[in-house]
C-alpha cells in the first residue's frame, strides 16, 4: 500500500485500467477532467488525447470533448459530426482557430467522432466543443457576430427589442478595425475606448438582459444554449477591447485573466448542458488547466493571473486534471514519476491531494517540444 503522499503509477499498456484506477483515487467522479499537453505543436500529445478520449468514452460514459479552440467555430465540428453538415475539410478549415485545424490528430479525432455517432440517438452522440473565445493574446475578433447571432434569435421569437439590428451592424462597423494585432503592445490603437465601443457595450448589456427577462419562456427551446453563448462572447469580447485600450501596468496580466475568466464559463456551460449525458474531456495547454496560478516571465513582459483551472476550483466545479508529459518533466509534476520508465508503454501517475493538478500522464519516449 503506498504512503498517502505517494506517487501512484500505473502502465497506459492498458489505458482503460489506468484511467479507471487513476479515477478510483478522486473524492468524487468529475464532469470536467482536464488534459493539459505541456507544449503546443508536438503530435505525440494529441495523439494521446484521442487514445485517451475512446477510452474514456468506451469504458467511464464520457460523452463529450472541448478543446483549446475558438468555441464559436467549434459549433461548425459538432454539427459536422452529429449529422454530417458540411465537408470534412471545410470544418477543419473553419471549424478550428489557432492553426488546429491543421493537426493531423485533430482530423482523426473528428473523423472518429463522426463515426462513432453514425446511426446513435442525441442522448448516446458525441459531441465537440471548443472552450477558447474567439481570441488570441494578441488580437480579439469583433463582437459583430455573436450580436448579430444573439439579435437574431431574439427576434425570431420575441417583439420590441430594447436594439434594433441596423444600430448594432454601425457601431460595430467593420472587423477590421477590430482585429488589430498592434493593439495587444499599444493600448493607443485598439478600438475599445472609442464612444462606439463604449455604446455598443452599454446596447449588448442591454440586449443581453433582455434574454435574461425571456428565460422562462425559452427555457426549453433548443437554440437556447447557444444564444447565451452568443451573448457571453459579445460581452467577454467588449470587455476585453475595452482592457486593451487601457494604458495600465497590469494590462497584459488582465488580458489573460479576462481570456481565462470566458474559458472558465464556456467549461461551465458545456458542464451543465452535458450533465445528464456523462462528462467532458477538457484538453489544452496546461497552464490554462492547472490549478495554481500561471505566469509569464520575460525580458519584455512578465504576467500573472488566475487560469481557467483556478477558476474552476474556485467555483466549486466537479473537476480533476491530469497533465501529459514527455517523462524529463515528470518528476518537476509528480516526485518519483519517472523511474522505470521505458519503451513498453507511458504511465499515469498520480499524487492525491496535489492542488496543481491530480495526476500525470508520462509518455514512453522523450518527444521535441513545439511552440506554444
Amino acid at each position: 500500500m503506498p504512503h498517502p503522499t505517494s506517487p501512484l503509477g500505473w502502465p497506459m499498456t492498458d489505458p482503460a485500467a489506468a484511467l479507471s484506477a487513476f479515477l478510483a483515487t478522486l473524492p468524487a467522479p468529475p464532469q470536467l477532467l482536464g488534459l493539459g499537453e505541456p507544449t503546443h505543436g508536438v503530435e505525440a500529445f494529441p495523439l494521446w488525447r484521442n487514445r485517451v478520449f475512446q477510452t474514456l468514452v468506451d469504458t467511464q460514459g464520457f460523452r463529450s470533448i472541448a478543446i483549446e479552440s475558438d468555441i464559436l467555430a467549434g459549433l461548425r465540428v459538432d454539427a459536422h459530426i452529429a449529422s454530417g453538415q458540411g465537408t470534412l475539410n471545410e470544418v477543419m478549415t473553419d471549424g478550428f482557430s489557432h492553426g488546429f485545424g491543421e493537426e493531423p490528430a485533430n482530423r482523426e479525432l473528428v473523423v472518429w467522432m463522426r463515426q462513432f455517432n453514425s446511426g446513435r440517438n442525441e442522448l448516446d452522440r458525441l459531441r465537440f466543443y471548443g472552450f477558447d473565445p474567439p481570441l488570441e493574446n494578441r488580437w480579439a475578433a469583433s463582437p459583430r457576430h455573436a450580436l448579430l447571432a444573439l439579435h437574431d434569435f431574439l427576434a425570431r421569437h420575441c417583439a420590441h427589442l430594447p436594439v434594433d439590428r441596423a444600430t448594432l451592424e454601425q457601431l460595430c462597423g467593420d472587423d477590421a478595425r477590430w482585429i488589430n494585432p498592434a493593439a495587444a503592445m499599444d493600448p493607443s490603437q485598439s478600438v475599445g475606448a472609442t464612444p462606439d465601443a463604449w455604446h455598443l457595450r452599454a446596447l449588448a448589456d442591454d440586449l443581453v438582459g433582455f434574454l435574461e427577462t425571456q428565460h422562462p419562456g425559452l427555457g426549453a427551446h433548443p437554440g437556447l444554449w447557444t444564444a447565451q453563448l452568443h451573448a457571453r462572447t459579445a460581452l467577454g469580447l467588449l470587455r476585453y477591447h475595452a482592457n486593451l485600450a487601457a494604458p495600465s501596468p497590469d494590462r497584459i496580466s488582465q488580458m489573460l485573466a479576462l481570456r481565462a475568466v470566458m474559458m472558465t464559463d464556456n467549461l461551465l456551460a458545456i458542464a451543465e448542458r452535458e450533465e445528464e449525458r456523462g462528462p467532458t474531456l477538457v484538453f489544452a495547454h496546461t497552464s490554462h488547466l492547472q490549478r495554481g496560478a500561471s505566469q509569464i516571465r520575460m525580458e519584455t513582459m512578465n504576467a500573472d493571473w488566475w487560469p481557467a483551472g483556478a477558476q474552476l476550483l474556485g467555483r466549486d466545479a466537479p473537476y480533476a486534471v491530469l497533465a501529459l508529459s514527455n517523462g524529463e518533466g515528470a518528476a518537476a509534476l509528480v516526485p518519483n514519476a519517472g523511474e522505470g520508465l521505458g519503451r513498453s508503454g507511458a504511465h499515469l501517475y498520480a499524487t492525491p491531494g496535489r492542488l496543481e493538478r491530480d495526476g500525470v500522464l508520462t509518455l514512453p519516449e522523450a518527444v521535441e517540444s513545439g511552440e506554444r
